[in-house]
């Protein structure tokens, strides 16, 4: 079938687990070819997703709607994920939030721990969400017997 794009990262779980529908997940990255796909596989997990493009935009996301995770990129303009970080854990209303790094590059490792988990680019969508139904204390759905979609 000609013109017809089939996009890259697929990930259908035959279930929406209803336990994840109040946490509320914000994901930063610059480019929306790899935001948007994201969003859905979140989205589909039953988490209620947040976006931003930027770390400066993620900030102020972050200290308005306080969501339980972020996965943030490394490389973006304005405010990169490093100094996203930074942001977010000197600030008493975000400092508790978990972090994952998703970079396509090893970020310089900072002398204090400024995110939880790092994820390389391309990770497998499979270990994103195992990583954050971990962080955010909730077993992952092939714990109950369902599958895990990888």
């Amino acid at each position: 079938m000609s013109g017809t794009v089939i996009a890259p990262l697929i990930y259908c779980p035959s279930y929406v687990n209803a336990a994840h529908e109040l946490a509320t997940v914000l994901l930063v990255d610059d480019d929306p070819n790899i935001l948007r796909p994201l969003q859905l596989l979140v989205e589909r997990e039953g988490y209620r997703v947040l976006t931003a493009q930027n770390g400066e935009a993620a900030q102020a996301v972050a200290v308005i709607e306080s969501p339980s995770l972020i996965v943030t990129d490394w490389m973006m303009p304005r405010v990169d994920g490093i100094e996203l970080c930074r942001r977010l854990k000197g600030d008493i209303a975000t400092a508790g939030i978990p972090v994952i790094m998703l970079s396509a590059a090893l970020p310089p490792h900072p002398e204090e721990p400024l995110w939880d988990v790092l994820l390389l680019k391309p990770a497998a969508i499979g270990r994103l969400i195992k990583t954050i139904h971990n962080l955010l204390d909730e077993p992952p759905p092939d714990a109950q017997g369902q599958p895990s979609g990888q």
